[in-house]
Parts: structure tokens; sequence; C-alpha cells
């Protein structure tokens, strides 16, 4: 099959998008897959230039918004949330030398609560829509939409944290070149992303957990994250691959999908999101659920090692002019 490049018509005359990390034209078809939440299917390429993997043509920030049906972001356990938010918070490190941390796509203010417990005074930017948008007041919290970004005060922040947003997003680079400007020189990004070049993503391909396309845009492995920090103005300090949140059930999760009719039914089911009745598949992850798990947590721990965990977790700086 011809790669497509950028600017040559799809089938139906729709246009093929530019890489959104590096701007490349050439790429090469991935494997289609199917929203898990509703009937249509999608396209992934691979950029022939930075290796990010994403959705093909890519879908306008106008119209994303009706494929997020209500209750996508689900819920959880309130210990359960807590525990993983407060080991964000030690990823980051304690507030020594600086204090100021700001949060891209904050959801509801939890890991900024988090944060605040140990020291920090932050900040954080989400949807106008978004109900910690009307609930900043009581929580205590200042929270800003992504087009007022650019208010705030250049270098100002010594930690920004980019926590599974970034694969949302139709144009990583501008985020990026904009947290840039608002660190400190001596600052430090974390940002934390799916991993596509882990074991769990080649087992699963279509039928990985975190495909969820199309609100997951893009896809990145080591080498594409590397490279849009890279063109974004920041240099890599350290990058793991284990994810106590993530690992562990995005494989089960995954090898569930092979054998149940409905994607990610289980995870579904535990953050209360109606799907509809699937007494199959809700017998089959009742019965799989304890094996698999298990030999998922053993592949987890191990995977690591290697590299290949379930997640990319970057640290970076900006680097000097």
């Amino acid at each position: 099959m011809k790669p497509p490049h950028a600017d040559e018509p799809l089938a139906g005359g729709t246009r093929v998008s530019p890489c959104p990390a590096c701007g490349g034209g050439a790429q090469r078809p991935a494997f289609v897959a199917k929203d898990s939440l509703g009937p249509d299917s999608f396209q992934l390429v691979t950029c022939a230039g930075c290796g990010l993997v994403f959705v093909q043509p890519m879908i306008p920030p106008e119209h994303i918004e009706a494929f997020y049906a209500k209750g996508y972001y689900g819920r959880r356990h309130p210990a359960l949330k807590d525990f993983f938010m407060n080991l964000r918070v030690r990823h980051v490190g304690s507030p020594v030398g600086g204090r100021r941390l700001l949060d891209i796509g904050c959801g509801a203010g939890d890991f900024l609560l988090a944060c605040r417990q140990r020291g920090w005074i932050g900040v954080g930017v989400e949807q106008a829509g978004a109900p910690v948008m009307q609930q900043q007041a009581e929580l205590g919290i200042i929270v800003v939409p992504p087009e007022r970004m650019h208010e705030l005060v250049e270098g100002s922040f010594d930690v920004v944290t980019i926590w599974h947003v970034l694969e949302h997003l139709p144009e990583p680079r501008v985020t990026l070149e904009a947290v840039r400007k608002l660190l400190a020189p001596n600052g430090r990004l974390v940002v934390e992303v799916p991993n596509f070049g882990s074991w769990q993503a080649r087992l699963g391909g279509a039928d990985w957990f975190h495909i969820d396309v199309p609100r997951h845009l893009l896809h990145f492995d080591r080498r594409a994250l590397t490279n849009l920090l890279v063109r974004a103005g920041f240099a890599v300090d350290r990058c793991q691959t284990f994810s106590l949140e993530y690992d562990a059930f995005g494989l089960m999760q995954t090898v569930l999908n092979k054998v149940c009719r409905k994607p990610n039914h289980l995870f579904q089911t535990l953050i209360g999101r109606q799907t509809g009745r699937a007494p199959r598949d809700t017998a089959i992850s009742a019965a799989l659920t304890l094996p698999v798990g298990a030999v998922s947590t053993v592949v987890s721990l191990a995977a690591p090692v290697f590299g290949q965990g379930g997640v990319l977790r970057m640290v970076a700086r900006p680097r000097s002019a």
C-alpha cells in the first residue's frame, strides 16, 4: 500500500492531515480501531518522520466533543482515587526550592488537592464547561480554561504536570511550547501517556485498552514522545515505564478485549458507565479476572525492566536558548 502524504485526498475526498507533532506528510497505515463507545471506526497511521501514531484524518476540535459521552471519565472509589493521586505527587517530589505547580487537564482537581496537602501552590487548566470551573472556589484552587493560559505569568511555575492528557490534544506541540514559556528556567515538566511501544500495546493492537479512538487522537512510543518534547524546546532528563495505576489493569483489560464482544467492558462496569446489557461479556470477565489479573500483575512488574511498561512517564526541562 502506498503511504499517504499530507494534502493528498483519502477515499471520499477527505484530505490527509499532516503529523500533529512534526508536521511531516509521509505516513504509513497502522490499523483500524473501533470506538468502544460508539459505532464508528477510525484509521490510525504512523508518521514516517517522528514515529507518532495518530488518527487519520485528524478530527477538528469543534467535532471531537461529540465523542465524549456523558460520564466518560466515570468514577473511582474515593480511597483508591486518593491513593493514586498521592502516588502522582510522589512522582513530582516535594516543593523544595519552588512551590508553584501547574496541572494541564486537571479534571476534577483531585491531583491539585493532593499537591496542596504536600505544600504546593497549584493552578489547573481545564475546559471552560468542566464542573471544576464552578467548584474551584469551594475547593480552594485556581483553574483557567486553555484559551487563557497566555494570561499566566511566564516563567512562574516550578513544575508543570500533564497526566494522560497529551494523547487527547490535536496540537500537542503548541501546548508544550506554551508550557515551556510558563516554566521557570530550572523548572520541570512531568508528562505521562500510554506507551504505544509497550508489550501490552503490541499484544492488543486495535484491542489495546488505551487505544480509545477517537478521544485518544495520538499514541506515543519512547521515540515519538522524546521527538515531540525536543521539538517543543525540552531536554528529557529521565523516562520510566512503570505505573501501578495503569499497568496491570491495562494488560488485563487488553486480554479480555480479545475474548469479549464489547471493548473495555470490565473497565466500563467498574467506573459505572452504562453500556447496556452484555451478559456474555460479564460472565467471561467474572471468570477470567482473577487468573488473567494475576498473570498481568507478574508481566507488568517485569515489563518496565525492559522499558516495556504500559505507560511512558518523562521528566523534562526547558533547554537553554
